[in-house]
């Protein structure tokens, strides 16, 4: 016998489904009719039937053309079919739509490896209603897509702003007694704020907003939680000759471009030994790290590419010497799942540029120069 609790209970659950199945539209349906598709594919796809998956997606692709899952599913069915050159088609239309993608990219790479059959001959015929909707759709996809993205596959709309050092680690520090940690946060803020006004339509998250400490790898991580397009981390430089001066840009490699290089990173991952190390389990294999290390070479070189568009920028915009792009092993840009940079605004050794970075003008000149830099890669692209 049903309790009187457990049928009001299921009347309400009936009449939220029945109000639930009545308000839907019909493109609410459709959406998730493409997702069930795109599931249902899947576990075919694991059982071993590749056709019958094959024939599934192509109905969840022609609902939702512009979802790279489905374009990545149909990849691996064309695959398991053996139809190589149409799993690569697939991979790279994947690729097109989310260019973060590790594993499309992946697999598109894997197929190149070897030689592709000959591609079989064509068999014009005229598409279909449905069809010439589903291409229309797609090329409208793909043009969003490459509307700002640059060479390297990159579009920019979120920036993270990395403000170096901070709290007990107070960064160099000049002879007159400025400190690089607040130089660092005073830029990140400003460039926040010129950013918000001049480029609104970027999202903009700082590693920090006071004067705490951060470890390398937390910086890392945030802005990978944030899913950020590029990471800039800002700093001053300090050398040992007095007179050295001027500003220049960073891009993260295994091997520094020069002994220079070699020692700012070496000194701006001095504070490691700070922080404690990652203990992992004996036998433990992270597949995140795998694709993560495929994926670096990519961040790497469009990192250099944005290290030489934003260096551009800052020498044509500041009173400052030139002294290049360079490249190194920073640990604070290792990690990043996405292009880095790191800028060095400024020698705090040298008592000139010390007593310049102390005026607010200057300060307002360099956060200037950083966001018309930013604002550059996001109309363009990296």
């Amino acid at each position: 016998m049903i309790s009187r609790r457990k049928a009001l209970q299921s009347l309400a659950a009936l009449s939220v489904a029945t109000m639930t199945h009545a308000l839907w539209s019909p493109l609410a349906r459709a959406a998730q009719s493409a997702l069930e598709l795109g599931l249902r594919g899947q576990d075919l796809l694991a059982a071993g039937d590749a056709p019958t998956a094959l024939k599934v997606l192509a109905k969840a692709v022609a609902q939702r053309p512009d979802d790279p899952w489905l374009h990545g599913l149909m990849g691996r069915a064309r695959l398991a079919a053996g139809d190589r050159r149409g799993a690569l088609e697939a991979f790279r239309y994947a690729v097109s739509l989310d260019s973060n993608d590790s594993y499309s990219r992946m697999m598109a790479d894997r197929i190149m490896q070897t030689p592709l059959p000959p591609a079989p001959a064509r068999v014009f015929h005229s598409p279909s209603a449905v069809e010439r909707q589903a291409e229309q759709e797609r090329r409208e996809a793909a043009s969003r897509q490459d509307s700002r993205r640059g060479a390297s596959g990159f579009s920019v709309r979120r920036v993270v702003l990395d403000a170096g050092h901070g709290g007990f680690d107070p960064g160099a520090m000049g002879r007159g007694g400025l400190m690089e940690k607040k130089v660092t946060l005073d830029l990140a803020l400003r460039t926040e704020r010129i950013l918000a006004r001049t480029a609104p339509g970027l999202k903009l998250y700082l590693t920090r907003r006071d004067d705490y400490y951060l470890p390398l790898s937390a910086r890392t991580a945030e802005a990978n939680r944030f899913s950020a397009d590029i990471f800039v981390s800002l700093h001053i430089n300090a050398g040992e000759r007095r007179a050295a001066q001027g500003v220049e840009t960073y891009s993260c490699s295994e091997k520094a471009s020069s002994l220079e290089a070699e020692r700012l990173a070496a000194y701006e991952n001095s504070v490691l030994k700070l922080e404690g190390k990652q203990r992992e389990q004996p036998g433990f294999i992270d597949m995140e790290e795998l694709l993560f290390r495929f994926e670096r070479r990519r961040y790497w070189d469009a990192g250099a590419r944005a290290a030489r568009r934003v260096q551009n920028v800052l020498t044509g915009m500041l009173p400052m010497r030139d002294r290049g792009v360079h490249s190194a092993d920073f640990y604070v840009l290792r990690k990043a799942r996405m292009p880095s940079v790191l800028l060095e605004t400024g020698f705090i050794s040298n008592p000139d540029e010390e007593a310049a970075l102390r005026r607010e003008d200057h300060r307002e000149r360099i956060a200037s120069a950083v966001a018309t830099a930013v604002a550059g890669l996001y109309r363009e692209g990296v």
